[in-house]
């Protein structure tokens, strides 16, 4: 349980007081953290224990109501992150708002913020992880309603590789690589028209003119 910073202001009348509720909601503060009590609310304990549940100190909540039994409206701001430096933003605006002199000692608190949550995550069923009998199920599991099988029979197999392949021992096969892509014999024929290959006879020699220095120089025989 953490705690809130509680800013309240009385104004002489309900559209003041929802004049600076607007003034303060376009100045960055969100709309939940921003209240306005006025008669429309009630009386005596009812409008108390309202302004109460809005963060308003008990005692405070007693002395802004005498004020809304008079005619007056009450802002309540609960500062929290947003706007940044939202309690110095509000005490600002406030001061230059013309509010009511409440004759309270301060107008600002330091209250509890009581915990955001509920005491299970689903409150209608806390217990949503019991399993409960087949005869109390709130319905009937799909695959029980269409018949389908939840298990499937295994199959013998002599490899965990789909289709099954042998990498050690015979009878190892393996597929020719096509030679073409298309259903031409050489694809290059599309957009190269001569021969990719030469037919000329190849020279045993680097040299220009087929000559063989070393050879001829230690004897040595250029066929095999």
């Amino acid at each position: 349980m953490g705690t809130t910073t509680v800013l309240t202001r009385a104004y002489k009348d309900l559209a003041s007081a929802k004049g600076m509720r607007n003034r303060l909601y376009r100045a960055g503060f969100p709309a939940h953290t921003l209240s306005v009590f006025s008669s429309e609310d009630g009386a005596g304990e009812t409008l108390i224990s309202k302004m109460v549940r809005g963060l308003v100190p008990q005692d405070a909540a007693k002395a802004y109501a005498e004020h809304i039994e008079k005619g007056a409206s009450v802002v309540v701001v609960r500062a929290t992150y947003k706007p940044l430096n939202a309690v110095r933003i509000a005490t600002e605006a406030f001061e230059s708002s013309g509010a009511l002199n409440s004759g309270l000692a301060s107008e600002r608190f330091k209250v509890k913020t009581p915990p955001d949550h509920a005491p299970h995550i689903l409150k209608d069923h806390p217990r949503f992880f019991t399993l409960l009998p087949e005869d109390q199920m709130p319905m009937t599991p799909m695959s029980a309603l269409f018949g389908w099988p939840t298990l499937s029979q295994p199959k013998a197999r002599d490899s965990v590789q789909k289709p099954p392949k042998r990498y050690f021992g015979e009878g190892i096969l393996r597929r020719e690589r096509k030679r073409s892509t298309s259903s031409a014999e050489h694809l290059s024929k599309l957009f190269w028209p001569m021969p990719l290959l030469s037919t000329r006879k190849r020279s045993l020699s680097v040299i220009p003119g087929g000559g063989q220095p070393f050879s001829r120089l230690f004897g040595w025989s250029t066929k095999t």
